[in-house]
């Protein structure tokens, strides 16, 4: 069982890292609940299994993926210059799921 569980997070690492985002590896666990990702939501504490995630309502379009034992990946929208003399603007799908969510309006001058 270990070593299926550790072939998929690594699976699950390789194809996370090949997404347009920026990601970041960090360690969400809580000796209460030992295996799991413990993620505080300043209002609930949610609680992940291996695979799960939650979208995080206090960052635009960031998420956190839990790959198991506590390790998670933050995930965010990979920041891709608009083109020249224009700027973006709002999320056009602010509550849509990761990554859909990464779409900006841009306005050019």
């Amino acid at each position: 069982m270990f070593v299926f569980k550790a072939v998929l997070i690594i699976f699950i690492f390789e194809y996370l890292t090949q997404t347009q985002a920026l990601n970041a590896l960090n360690y969400y666990g809580d000796s209460a609940y030992p295996g799991r990702c413990v993620v505080d939501m300043s209002s609930s504490v949610v609680l992940m299994n291996l695979g799960e995630s939650v979208k995080l309502d206090s960052l635009p379009c960031t998420q956190i993926f839990c790959m198991g034992d506590g390790w998670g990946m933050l995930q965010t929208c990979d920041y891709v210059p608009p083109p020249n003399d224009c700027r973006y603007t709002a999320f056009k799908h602010w509550d849509a799921e990761y990554p859909r969510c990464c779409k900006r309006h841009i306005v050019c001058d």
